[in-house]
């Protein structure tokens, strides 16, 4: 992941990570298609270690907007926080290639499963679905602001959109 954060998607050469890991290429193939899976796989762990941080501190707000904007706000601020490695992320997960479908299924639902936990169990509230739908803007706006075509911050403010128009301003004694 360093040397996506350094040097973007092209700089991930894995000749290059088999020396910086000090294996040798055939381990780095061993474990990994391409650079498309190595990149996935740092995401996937990434996206992990945030969920479970947020599980272990829980989510803090009293209602389901503000708790899944203020998790959400702390990922956008992370993401754009590292530009060139968010570029480098969202071309491996653009890939087309089959092969790496499982990484993209397991970045999907890590995704998923911090939106969950930040709603938490809340009668009225279809958390998995509301999850879906804040997935596929988070993928977009990032999509978007790597591109070009969105300003800093244009993340953060997208996802505040989804959510406000999704929860509203649910109170958890209310839904």
């Amino acid at each position: 992941m360093l040397m996506a954060h350094e040097g973007g998607y092209e700089a991930v050469q894995m000749r290059a990570v088999a020396e910086r890991a000090d294996v040798s290429l055939g381990t780095i193939y061993r474990y990994f298609k391409g650079k498309d899976d190595l990149l996935l796989a740092g995401l996937v762990g990434w996206v992990g270690l945030l969920r479970r941080r947020i599980e272990s501190e829980s989510a803090s707000g009293e209602t389901v907007a503000e708790r899944l904007s203020g998790v959400l706000s702390e990922a956008a601020g992370a993401a754009e926080g590292a530009p060139v490695l968010m570029g480098a992320l969202i071309t491996a997960l653009g890939t087309t290639d089959p092969a790496a479908a499982d990484y993209k299924l397991a970045v999907e639902s890590e995704v998923q499963k911090l939106m969950v936990a930040a709603i938490g169990d809340q009668p009225g509230v279809d958390a998995a679905g509301v999850a879906r739908v804040v997935g596929h803007v988070w993928l977009s706006a990032i999509s978007r602001w790597v591109g070009g075509l969105a300003p800093a911050g244009s993340v953060e403010e997208e996802l505040l959109h989804a959510v406000q128009m999704l929860v509203g301003s649910r109170v958890a004694s209310d839904a």
